[in-house]
């Protein structure tokens, strides 16, 4: 299977899990929408023989909301700008001929996890998460390979967590699983995306919906 139709099964897979979310969901009453921001820190590394395996700092800030639709289950999705950043390996230079560099690489994500609270002050999130590459390292690549980018647009995963709800305040981890291969040079080495996220959110609205019988 090459690697253009997994990355067009990995979407589908992605999109059929939103429409069977979102779907489940809307057999319930929506309660209450909660909007918010967050801002924290990505500890990324990408996996491959290309880059040194270690996990770098960076950045991520955006808004949520909370759907709420019993006291226990509600949605979250999330808008948010996300930084990656990854060193190159001595084989980065072997295989592809370019510079050895640290590369950033920036994506507008959108995780739409689903929100379990076995007690009102816990979160437990899971769900699917689709970034889009904005901005990225340029200039690392030889000249026969310089209309390639580094890293492919998409990027698509998993992400579960938890989340402390002390008040407005938000305070969570989670974890993220990259599906998809992120190389946008050739399908030479296979490169995906995990690590950790902690952010810091705070809740700014609350919106009912449907009053409580």
């Amino acid at each position: 299977m090459t690697s253009s139709i997994k990355r067009r099964s990995i979407v589908l897979s992605f999109v059929l899990l939103a429409i069977t979310t979102f779907h489940s969901y809307a057999q319930l009453s929506l309660q209450s929408v909660e909007i918010g921001l967050k801002g924290g820190g990505n500890f990324y590394k990408i996996g491959g023989r290309s880059f040194d395996n270690k996990t770098y700092p960076s950045f991520t800030a955006g808004a949520y909301a909370e759907l709420n639709f019993t006291p226990q289950w509600s949605l979250q999705p999330e808008l948010s700008w996300s930084e990656t950043i990854s060193q190159t390996g001595d084989q980065f230079n072997q295989i592809y001929g370019g510079i050895q560099s640290k590369l950033y690489s920036n994506y507008v994500s959108l995780p739409v996890m689903v929100a379990f609270k076995p007690v009102p002050e816990l979160s437990i999130l899971l769900g699917p998460q689709v970034g889009y590459l904005v901005t990225q390292t340029t200039g690392v690549l030889p000249s026969n390979l310089r209309d390639k980018d580094v890293f492919s647009k998409v990027d698509v995963g998993i992400v579960f967590g938890g989340q402390l709800n002390l008040g407005r305040v938000k305070v969570g981890a989670r974890y993220y699983v990259g599906l998809n291969d992120v190389n946008g040079i050739n399908s030479t080495d296979d490169w995906r995306v995990h690590g950790f996220q902690f952010y810091l959110g705070y809740h700014l609205w609350d919106v009912k919906v449907k009053k409580k019988k």
